[in-house]
């Protein structure tokens, strides 16, 4: 989820998304419009649906579903800033 000036920075037209209500930071349901995009994660690049909201207090919000779901994630707490891993999987 995505807020709604990035598509529009994009130049995604973000009324012509579905209309669909998610539950997103907090836990309390707003109306988005999702759209397909193309999301580049390093050399990686997902075709996803992602859902713009007018509301979200941040510039975005990655779920395990059209995310996660697509790599290993690996913290490590132990350096300064703490360390993230990413290993794309691919599924059949």
């Amino acid at each position: 989820m995505f807020q709604a000036s990035i598509a529009t920075a994009i130049g995604i037209n973000l009324k012509a998304g579905e209309l669909q209500t998610r539950t997103g930071i907090g836990g309390v349901p707003q109306e988005v419009r999702v759209h397909p995009i193309v999301l580049y994660v390093g050399e990686n690049a997902l075709n996803i649906k992602a859902a713009f909201s007018e509301t979200l207090p941040c510039a975005g919000l990655l779920g395990r579903v059209g995310f996660f779901e697509h790599f290993r994630i690996t913290f490590d707490p132990t350096t300064e800033p703490p360390g993230l891993e990413l290993e794309r999987i691919h599924k059949a």
